[in-house]
């Protein structure tokens, strides 16, 4: 059996401005809003959900930054290169959305993919990667160099 993920929900700092950044690049990635209350808001793959919720009062103060313990940053697949370079010139570009690293999409045909942030600075990725997840290619045919209960 395939492992799927029911779920990812994340506090958003200003919720508003958040639900408005993800209505615009959520569609072009397959994501469908299906609800949007005071409470949260949850967009859907049919297979997944991403839920957006209001960050509680007084926690507003701690922010979020990637290189923290916690989430660094989520992918989303694209079926091809074509779509993501469109989806960088169509809804990137097109609304002043700054990529991160590169200016536009960069990479190969094993590995192509634009980088940047929503507003709360959490990093998201659109990428064509076809054997990404693939245990005999890259990456996961690299060397193994460290071994959690040996010394390293």
């Amino acid at each position: 059996m395939k492992s799927l993920i029911s779920h990812i929900e994340f506090n958003v700092i200003d919720y508003q401005k958040s639900v408005i950044f993800y209505d615009l690049v959520f569609p072009y990635m397959g994501w469908e809003k299906i609800n949007s209350t005071k409470e949260y808001t949850a967009y859907t793959d049919g297979m997944s959900k991403i839920i957006l919720t209001p960050t509680p009062k007084g926690f507003e103060q701690y922010g979020f930054h990637r290189k923290k313990p916690g989430l660094n940053h989520l992918a989303f697949y694209s079926p091809s290169m074509d779509r993501v370079k469109s989806f960088y010139t169509d809804v990137l570009k097109a609304n002043d959305i700054r990529t991160l690293y590169e200016d536009g999409p960069s990479g190969d045909e094993k590995y192509y993919a634009v980088f940047f942030e929503d507003p709360d600075r959490l990093k998201l990725e659109y990428v064509f990667a076809p054997n990404y997840c693939d245990k005999n290619h890259w990456p996961n045919n690299l060397e193994n160099d460290f071994d959690p209960n040996g010394d390293n």
